[in-house]
């Protein structure tokens, strides 16, 4: 009897991680929503800098910028689609890839009140 119990208790448990597997964001839409919520953040901060560098550094500070934005969003990217697929935050999802503006992406990130 035992042995007809084990394939039915672990078809349950596959079973329970399939459907819990399935309430997660895709890998794809995390990493649109990542890549939008930290292009608007990071250059939001960026041209504050930017602005506040005297006139003749502008340009040079600006590329400067665009290939480390690069280069931090390529080194993140990994580990943050496993964190957004692991909240399973559909919401937060749909809202960072939403955002137009650091003020709106920033909301998206905000801490809830429980």
């Amino acid at each position: 009897m035992l042995s007809r119990l084990r394939p039915a208790v672990l078809a349950v448990i596959v079973a329970a991680f399939a459907v819990a597997a399935c309430s997660r964001p895709s890998a794809e839409d995390c990493e649109a929503a990542l890549r939008n919520w930290f292009t608007l953040i990071y250059w939001d901060d960026a041209e504050k800098e930017i602005a506040a560098a005297p006139a003749a550094q502008r340009e040079a500070l600006r590329q400067t910028k665009l290939a480390d934005k690069d280069k931090k969003l390529a080194d993140g990217m990994e580990l943050g689609v496993l964190q957004c697929r692991g909240s399973r935050d559909h919401d937060g999802v749909k809202c960072m890839k939403a955002a137009t503006t650091a003020t709106q992406a920033r909301t998206c990130r905000a801490p809830k009140d429980k």
